[in-house]
């Protein structure tokens, strides 16, 4: 996947609830929750190819390379998600 693909799926969920996930490949499932304090506020391709995430909470870093699924989950309270 590309840093721009990331970056124009997850700007349209900044300051939305929910949680952000990721398949990486050979890594699985990482997971940012984006409730509360740690609302997604950026998301800023990097002059390196990297994503930075910035949340109240602080930041994450991606390499897009690796990304191969994007999951945006809006609900409000804790649950499953979903897996693929």
């Amino acid at each position: 996947m590309t840093g721009e693909t990331i970056r124009d799926l997850l700007a349209p969920l900044i300051g939305k609830s929910g949680s952000i996930s990721l398949i990486v490949s050979n890594t699985g499932h990482i997971g940012f929750v984006t409730t509360g304090n740690k609302m997604l506020t950026g998301v800023e391709l990097r002059p390196d190819g990297l994503v930075r995430l910035e949340r109240e909470a602080g930041w994450a870093l991606i390499d897009p390379g690796q990304v191969v699924a994007v999951v945006w989950d809006s609900e409000p309270e804790p649950s499953a998600g979903q897996f693929l």
